[in-house]
């Protein structure tokens, strides 16, 4: 039995909850016991439905590729122990940050975002026996953010899924998944047929985490297997 534990938040949540994440895993591969940590309300969910409340206190509260780099260091802090403590317990582990992070501002947070991910890989190298798996942060819609950030959120995602990161570290390209393709007039941003009816609102619809979560379950199921 190889044991998994996918770390989120809102939008992971709701590949769960309307893709049907879990069942979808346990029917591509009985052997792949699936549990997640929802960072939004500091859940823990096993296999069998069972949650407990876990006081898990996250760098600055988030889920940022900078603050997942916070947890998964050599030097992490005592605060953010316990969360390193449960992730390294498990054989894979799957993160994700949401879509807030795809709001780049600037050529230089770029480059300090692919840094951050860079240190986690760096972690894992040293640690072959666990599999870790990224996803690309969701992208966001029209109203909120622009051209020019929309571009970087795809560098970003496009440089994570190209880039040799080692053996143990695969990504799943979420944002491009999600995202309308460059040279459409909204590109880099969230696909119209994905967006829910508020448009400030940048969770992807139901129609979106069902179609994604297959994939991601057999995204899962293929890495554990290779």
């Amino acid at each position: 039995m190889t044991r998994a534990l996918f770390v989120h938040r809102s939008v992971g949540h709701n590949l769960i909850a309307d893709g049907g994440v879990y069942e979808l895993v346990k029917a591509a591969d009985p052997q792949l016991e699936l549990n997640d940590y929802d960072q939004n309300t500091d859940t823990l969910t096993d296999s069998q439905g069972q949650q407990k409340q876990l006081g898990f206190i996250f760098p600055d509260g988030n889920t940022k590729p900078e603050d997942y780099a916070q947890i998964f260091s050599d030097q992490v802090e005592s605060a953010y122990r316990p969360i390193l403590d449960l992730a390294m317990g498990y054989d894979t582990i799957v993160i994700k940050s949401c879509y807030p992070n795809s709001n780049i501002k600037t050529d230089e947070e770029l480059e300090a975002v692919k840094s951050y991910y860079q240190a986690i890989a760096a972690f894992f190298k040293s640690r072959s026996s666990k599999q870790l798996l990224i996803l690309t942060s969701p992208p966001l819609t029209p109203l909120m953010t622009n051209q020019k950030a929309a571009a970087r959120a795809r560098q970003l995602a496009t440089w994570l899924a190209s880039i040799d990161l080692g053996d143990n570290v695969r990504v799943f390209n979420l944002f491009d998944l999600l995202a309308a393709p460059e040279g459409e007039r909204q590109a880099n941003r969230l696909r119209k047929n994905y967006r829910r009816w508020l448009p400030v609102d940048s969770h992807p619809n139901p129609k979106a985490s069902q179609e994604i979560a297959p994939l991601l379950a057999e995204f899962i199921r293929t890495v554990r297997t290779n």
